[in-house]
């Protein structure tokens, strides 16, 4: 019997992610959300700006 190579997985890096329209660079793009549940943070992948999920 020949010998098997194991491969190492590597874990899948997960984001949340939500689609939206940009007040600054005024494009749809995703926006990546980071924080505290309540006190969220919206970046756009376009422009790199953070909004407060109060402000959108």
């Amino acid at each position: 019997m020949g010998s098997r190579k194991r491969t190492k997985i590597k874990p899948q890096r997960t984001r949340n992610t939500v689609d939206g329209r940009c007040p600054k660079c005024t494009t749809i793009v995703k926006f990546n959300v980071s924080g505290t549940v309540g006190d969220e943070f919206y970046e756009c992948t376009g422009c790199m700006s953070k909004y407060h999920v109060d402000d959108l």
